[in-house]
């Protein structure tokens, strides 16, 4: 048997003739009435009966005519499906996020990705910037989603793509920023309030702020950031944080946060390994969702959600 035999036996069914299916394929018709006669004889059963204005189907050529339908439609169907396939994404990719990225970024990634491209299969590693770029050189992840700082610009093994920025804010509990009623943050707030920070966000805020090693402050360190929002809500200290970072803490009232004047700004890149992947459609996927998430969180920041609204429980994550 052959495709175009059950091809043909549909087209005669549905058609009703021999001389309106032979027009409907464009063979001649003792060509088809051929083929028809060489799948009767293959399968020792008749097909069709002769009636006056064409034919119809026996009981055997109706289980036949059924189940070419299913054939002939199944076989329609390939070429589409097999253009549509090439545009999927597939296969595996390691994204590497730096701690403070993992609230505002890791699950919305993980399932946006598995709606878009459902084979496309996304192993999330959260570390230290320095320890994912020198995991991207090695070629043990993909890719990596973190905070631009200033050791980046000599590593030259590695591409780097802007793909959005966060505010930094000094945060803290409502008593502990009672006696500062200052809609903004200025240095002064930041030499007379007890500070933890990052060394990464210290030098940032520091920076920006115009303050240096010998300016009165009451700064101190700690280099999980993590920890410094567990101390920060227990209400030990304030601290300079990514809004995207604390924006469930903010939105639920543990915290209140109050951009800095002038304004601190954290830049988001991504790296890939110089020359390697950097093109790779999945490796675009993953920067386009990130881009947009970040997007998205930047815009919801003129807006806040209500409490109510927010339906993102906090989340515990280990490191910077």
């Amino acid at each position: 048997m052959e495709l175009r035999q059950f091809e043909y036996f549909s087209a005669i069914v549905r058609d009703g003739s021999f001389s309106r299916a032979a027009r409907t394929l464009h063979v001649s018709q003792p060509a088809l009435s051929k083929q028809i006669q060489s799948l009767e004889h293959e399968l020792g059963v008749v097909l069709l009966d002769r009636i006056p204005n064409g034919v119809r189907p026996t009981e055997a050529g109706r289980r036949l005519a059924e189940m070419c339908d299913v054939i002939v439609g199944y076989i329609d169907q390939i070429k589409p499906a097999v253009r549509a396939a090439s545009h999927q994404l597939g296969g595996n990719v390691t994204l590497g996020l730096s701690p403070s990225l993992v609230p505002a970024l890791a699950e919305h990634v993980h399932t946006t990705l598995a709606a878009l491209h459902p084979g496309l299969h996304i192993q999330i590693v959260e570390s230290l910037p320095m320890f994912v770029t020198d995991w991207i050189d090695a070629g043990r992840i993909d890719i990596g989603v973190f905070r631009r700082w200033p050791a980046l610009s000599g590593m030259t093994r590695l591409d780097f793509t802007d793909i959005g920025s966060d505010e930094v804010m000094l945060v803290g509990t409502s008593s502990m920023l009672r006696g500062h009623p200052s809609p903004t943050a200025s240095a002064e707030d930041v030499g007379s309030l007890p500070i933890v920070m990052t060394p990464a966000f210290k030098q940032l805020v520091w920076t920006r702020l115009g303050l240096t090693e010998s300016s009165p402050t009451n700064t101190s360190e700690i280099d999980s950031i993590n920890l410094l929002k567990a101390l920060v809500v227990r209400g030990d200290y304030c601290s300079a944080m990514p809004w995207n970072f604390v924006r469930h803490e903010i939105s639920t009232g543990l915290l209140e946060a109050r951009p800095f004047d002038p304004s601190v700004r954290s830049h988001v890149v991504s790296a890939t390994r110089a020359g390697r992947r950097a093109s790779s459609p999945a490796i675009a996927a993953v920067i386009e969702v990130c881009r947009d998430r970040l997007d998205e969180l930047t815009r919801s920041r003129l807006s806040p959600p209500s409490p109510s609204s927010d339906p993102e429980p906090a989340e515990r994550v280990v490191g910077q």
